[in-house]
């Protein structure tokens, strides 16, 4: 009887462990870093600036707010960290929100104004892919803040392009991610689970546990067919 219950347990450790091992892989997030070209910035240095009530809404007097997309609508924001220096701040639970019902995953955060984004990571749902990053797609600045842009001053040509002029970095589209001149992430780390060892060891207790389990019953019934000795 023991030897029948130790068979069956290790038929079920092994479709657990099975079990686990693909419950893991949906369940896998990454981590990711922003488009590079996006930063360093300030939210009434950057050049599109936007105020909707889905996104934080404003302008608010002294409050910038800031939105960032994944361009990647197969995946959706798990949460954003916006670092200004030595400061972070992490969406949601810094405040601000995750919206992932306008098309693409969104998250926006309202903060004191003035402060200049100098980079970014998000965790986002999925496996890694090399080069996947997000966007800072548009700020809402604080009310009675402006762009220093140049082309704001009435001694200069509107056609005419600053040094470090927004034209340098890459379109802040929400459908397509902009390019960098830098290499992107290739290893971060992720917080999937490396599940293939996982998973051929469930496997290989489950067949175990059922060679086992046969070999007991063979042995039991040739042992009642034998009999006692006469």
């Amino acid at each position: 009887m023991s030897r029948r219950w130790l068979a069956r347990g290790a038929i079920v450790a092994g479709a657990t462990v099975a079990l686990l091992g693909f419950s893991a892989t949906a369940w896998a997030n990454t981590m990711i870093s922003i488009n590079p070209g996006n930063v360093p910035t300030t939210a009434a240095g950057f050049p599109t600036h936007e105020c909707s009530q889905n996104l934080g809404g404003g302008p608010f007097p002294g409050q910038d707010v800031w939105v960032f997309v994944l361009p990647d609508n197969s995946r959706d924001f798990v949460s954003v960290t916006a670092i200004f220096g030595a400061e972070s701040f992490t969406i949601p639970t810094d405040g601000g929100a995750i919206v992932n019902d306008m098309g693409t995953s969104k998250a926006w955060i309202a903060l004191p104004a003035g402060k200049t984004l100098t980079g970014a990571t998000a965790i986002v749902t999925g496996d890694a892919e090399q080069g996947l990053q997000f966007n800072l797609t548009h700020t809402c600045p604080a009310s009675g803040t402006s762009s220093p842009s140049p082309s704001e001053s009435p001694s200069e040509s509107p056609s005419e392009s600053p040094s470090g002029s927004p034209s340098d970095t890459p379109s802040e589209s929400e459908s397509t991610p902009g390019t960098s001149t830098s290499t992107p992430p290739g290893d971060l780390p992720t917080t999937g689970v490396a599940l293939t060892g996982l998973i051929l060891t469930g496997l290989a207790l489950i067949i175990g546990g059922a060679v086992a389990l046969v070999f007991f019953r063979r042995r039991r019934d040739n042992l009642a067919g034998e009999g006692p000795a006469s």
